[in-house]
């Protein structure tokens, strides 16, 4: 392809001149005279047609536009509500369903207690036990059956504080037993300050359930304890065919209340709700045929006809549009079904609202085809004059017409000057859409090719920004999951007073592979975990949570510990592709007698203080690694723990901590700090141990994941449940 060709700006405004000088004597007169003849005559037929079509289509679009619009509001509001009593039969199903799979397999949960009401909770939401009037609490099989239902109190709870709309969720047992979590703890109590019983089975929402078999409803209510209008679900939980209870809920109606006084339709518009019973819950409207209060009124009685058909009609589960005469006004009333419980949302809007607007664009029509015909009519009078001025014009073209090229080829200068005045800070976009076909044009095309190149690399610099803002959020989540992961809350069993214990982990970078973990299999024994994985970061917590999985499993199955590291290493040689260890030390602590079981897989010795003496490192039976090699047996060891004693795990982050020094911290000095507060807490201890450490390694950079476990062992003389 050759190069491109242009024409120098003096031959350009030479040829320019000539033509328009010819052209502009020649041509003047007759087009402009015929173009303002025919836009004149244009504008007047346009103006007269659209005036007859408006008067004939308007009513017709106007009326057919609210009825889809009606049908939309009722339908989006209809939808909205019936998803609300959806999510609350949901919820209470789930609820029922978790009951079901405690009875069809107790011996897969552990027992649970949970706590009568407390007048002090009262306004805050809270989980507790209540019995019927002739339940006795004592009885051995009441007591193991309640135990069982704690195990609902995270779910009863979470389903609460999750949903404004449900005032209290629970289960009542056909054995008189009812779990419930609700903000009223302290109205269960009568005047004298004694706890009332509660017989759920007489409530209409567990008998509706039994008896029914199935979901249940009851009508709307108002709530015992509140102003509001409320719906009770319930719903029957069975195993293997035997009636055990129902599962239930209570739910306000101020949500729809407000859903509903909140919709704006003017001053004639109106939205309700009716009930499967034909009458109003809630509406926005003052008065008239659909402002009557609750209770008082079944639409589907009314005297009026039309009225009485639309009802029945829409609480069939029909939906649509019909005109009507309500209070003397005609209207448009749009129907929509709350199938979930056979409810109907309604929307009415006078025929006057309506036709008002159709009647104002008629009226506007009329007057501008008037001023557009005596407009046009001044227009043809000014293009006479117009022409007649014509031919004095022509005597100044040439001048004229040389002053406008010369500003034509200035002016693109100009434009390009400011259209790259323009290009600056942030805004790098230049855009040329003048072609000149001179030296202009090259310049213009130039600059634009090189601002195009400097929005690529400054678009490729945000990409780059961007992925490493999102690697940065991702590690940020991915440190808050491994952290929750971990037990975190202290004291971690509060109600127990054998013994006590602490834990912390400390990652190098933003995840770590180091973890520790500890849970009571039974009342009396306690597991104890502490683990180190190979390698950092993503990986290495990847590989540290599949690994705490297993071993919680492991443990929970009931093995001892040597045969849970050999189970969860064969698993994890199974599938260990990326060659990756972990370093566990295992311990299932007997409450009862002091008794610990242990295992060791490849970890840091532990130490150990009975009450008679210091801590000391004990070098106990080491086996290989977790993950290292297939088919590996481990040895089990035991301690007898005397009331007092305590028992110290780590991680290689504590003695090998200050990489960036001469000389390690050491297991010499981490003893040092654990003998200096052996009489302390196990959180003092850790404390200790962590300050020690940090007050050696100073500003140094951690090298390794530091995490730390203390148990102190206090015995079931010291246990206030005994």
């Amino acid at each position: 392809m050759g190069e491109k060709k242009y024409r120098p700006l003096r031959s350009k405004i030479t040829f320019t001149i000539i033509i328009v000088v010819i052209l502009s004597l020649l041509g003047m007169g007759a087009v402009f005279l015929i173009n303002t003849n025919r836009v004149s005559k244009t504008l007047i037929n346009s103006n007269k047609q659209m005036s007859q079509t408006s008067r004939s289509m308007s009513s017709e679009s106007m009326e057919k536009l609210t009825r889809i619009r009606l049908q939309e509001v009722a339908e989006d509001k209809a939808e909205l509500a019936d998803r609300m009593f959806y999510e609350f039969e949901r919820a209470v199903g789930v609820v029922a369903s978790a009951v079901q799979k405690l009875y069809e397999e107790p011996e897969k949960f552990p027992e649970r207690e949970i706590a009568l009401p407390d007048p002090a909770n009262d306004g805050k939401l809270a989980v507790q036990v209540l019995y019927a009037s002739d339940t006795d609490p004592e009885d051995g099989d009441i007591i193991r059956e309640t135990h069982l239902l704690g195990n609902l109190q995270e779910l009863l709870y979470a389903i609460n504080l999750n949903d404004e709309s449900i005032a209290s969720n629970y289960f009542a047992s056909e054995s008189g037993i009812m779990v419930q979590a609700d903000f009223i703890s302290g109205k269960k109590f009568d005047a004298q300050g004694n706890l009332m019983p509660l017989d759920a089975k007489e409530r209409p929402w567990y008998v509706g359930a039994k008896e029914s078999g199935v979901v249940y409803l009851t009508p709307v209510t108002r709530d015992l304890h509140t102003p509001q209008l409320a719906v009770m679900c319930g719903v029957p939980v069975y195993c293997d065919g035997v009636f055990k209870g129902v599962a239930g809920a209570g739910m306000y109606l101020d949500l729809l209340s407000r859903m509903i006084e909140h919709v704006d339709l003017g001053d004639k518009g109106n939205i309700c709700i009716v009930n499967d019973l034909g009458r109003i819950l809630f509406s926005n409207l003052k008065t008239g045929s659909f402002s009557v209060e609750e209770g008082t009124t079944d639409l589907r009685l009314s005297a009026n006809d039309e009225l009485r058909s639309l009802v029945n009609e829409a609480l069939s589960g029909k939906e649509g549009v019909k005109q009507l005469l309500l209070d003397g006004a005609q209207c448009y009333a749009a129907y929509a079904p709350m199938k979930t419980v056979g409810w109907s949302v309604f929307v009415v809007l006078a025929k006057d609202e309506v036709d008002a607007p159709t009647i104002a664009l008629q009226n506007d029509l009329d007057r501008i085809a008037a001023a557009s015909e005596e407009e046009a009519d001044g227009r043809a009078r000014s293009a006479i004059l117009l022409i007649l001025s014509v031919i004095a014009a022509a005597l100044c073209v040439a001048i004229v017409v040389s002053l406008i090229l010369s500003n034509r080829i200035v002016r693109p200068i100009r434009q390009l000057t400011d259209e790259v005045g323009r290009v600056k800070g942030e805004d790098l976009d230049f855009k040329w859409e003048t072609n000149t076909g001179d030296e202009t044009q090259l310049l213009a095309e130039a600059f634009q090719s090189l601002t195009g190149r400097m929005k690529t690399y400054v678009s490729d610099i945000e990409k780059i920004t961007a992925e490493k803002e999102r690697i940065g959020t991702e590690l940020e989540l991915a440190t808050r999951i491994q952290a929750d992961m971990l037990p975190g809350v202290f004291p971690a069993f509060p109600d127990r007073k054998d013994f006590d214990i602490f834990a912390s982990m400390t990652p190098a970078k933003e995840v770590g592979g180091d973890f520790y973990d500890f849970f009571l299999l039974d009342e009396n024994h306690l597991a104890l975990v502490i683990a180190d994985v190979s390698g950092k970061g993503v990986p290495a917590a990847l590989f540290m949570m599949v690994s705490m999985i297993l071993i919680r499993n492991e443990v929970k199955n009931g093995l001892s510990p040597a045969n849970v590291l050999r189970r969860i290493n064969d698993q994890i040689c199974s599938g260990n592709r990326e060659d990756m260890f972990v370093t566990v030390w295992l311990g299932i602590l007997d409450l009862a007698t002091g008794k610990l079981t242990a295992a060791n897989a490849g970890h840091e010795y532990p130490t150990l203080k009975q009450p008679d003496g210091s801590f000391e490192l004990i070098k106990d039976p080491h086996g290989f690694v977790i993950g290292g090699l297939p088919d590996e047996y481990y040895t089990e060891y035991e301690w007898q723990l005397q009331p007092g004693a305590k028992i110290f795990v780590y991680t290689d982050g504590v003695p090998e901590a200050g990489e960036s020094r001469s000389a390690l911290y050491g297991t010499d000095r981490m003893m040092e700090a654990l003998r200096a507060a052996e009489n302390e807490s196990p959180q003092k201890i850790l404390e200790a141990v962590d300050a020690s450490v940090r007050k050696y390694v100073g500003n140094a950079p951690q090298f390794d994941d530091v995490t730390m476990l203390c148990v102190e062992y206090k015995g079931q003389e010291t246990d206030s449940r005994e």
